[in-house]
């Protein structure tokens, strides 16, 4: 029987953008409920040390799996997927973290930009949640969750946000409908939609940080561990009838 206070010993979880800020808390967290991991990130050496910080919390039974890869390009997308396909013996749980963007005004938007937070906040996104949809299918399990962290800006239009905010727009509505067809296998599907967070992506851009942070009703940002705790929940036993949800934590910033 599984133990009650690691609800996920014995299951295996992908968290891609692993390495930092969101994603590395919600690796934390699945590694503490008791569940094997494998982290996806572009970057080796920050792969390396988030394995290392995990490794020394893990037990016996867990592995911690590292992965380079680039969530923006399919053929990336199923190199990851064989890794997975060789370590873990099923899929329970996919979360699909990595994503980017910056405040650029619409009239200076590059195509390069453009292109890039397509690829990696939508078009990869939405393709890996395929390919674990398509392994879970494969190997049914109790518990099988897909995670697709989407934002706030999905909600409300701000300035210099337009193909961000319509990437996780666009997300959110396939997580609807990814929800609705993979029901009948047992599969679930929900966002997790954070307002400002405490991430080295915003530390990168202090100004609309500190803008974004005087509008939190609850006078702070969220930190990792927020997101950690309710992705966790999302994705553990504790949520078998969630699906279709998009649970927003932002401390009050998407209210006004």
């Amino acid at each position: 029987m599984t133990d009650p206070t690691h609800p996920l010993q014995g299951q295996w979880a992908v968290v891609t953008g692993g390495s930092k800020g969101i994603g590395r808390a919600i690796a934390e967290r699945f590694v503490a409920g008791g569940a094997s991991v494998v982290l996806a990130a572009r970057g080796r050496e920050a792969l390396d040390a988030t394995e290392s910080t995990l490794r020394a919390v893990a037990g016996p039974d867990q592995e911690i799996v590292p992965v380079v890869a680039d969530m923006g390009d399919r053929a990336s997308i199923d190199e990851l997927f064989g890794v997975v396909t060789d370590r873990a013996p099923h899929l329970n749980v996919f979360v699909a973290n990595a994503g980017t963007g910056r405040v650029t005004p619409f009239l200076e938007l590059t195509h390069e930009e453009f292109d890039d937070v397509l690829a990696l906040n939508f078009t990869g996104a939405v393709y890996g949640c395929q390919r674990a949809a398509q392994a879970m299918v494969e190997a049914p399990q109790a518990n099988q969750a897909i995670l697709a962290v989407s934002s706030i800006r999905a909600l409300g239009a701000r300035p210099g946000r337009l193909i961000y905010a319509a990437s996780k727009a666009g997300l959110n509505m396939a997580i609807r409908v990814a929800a609705q067809e993979l029901a009948p296998h047992g599969i679930r599907v929900n966002g997790l939609s954070p307002g400002i967070t405490e991430t080295p992506l915003t530390a990168g851009n202090p100004g609309p940080f500190a803008e974004a942070v005087a509008n939190v009703p609850m006078g702070r940002a969220a930190l990792p561990a927020d997101l950690g705790a309710a992705a966790y929940f999302l994705c553990s036993p504790e949520a078998a009838f969630i699906t279709g949800a998009n649970l927003v934590v932002d401390g009050g910033e998407s209210l006004s």
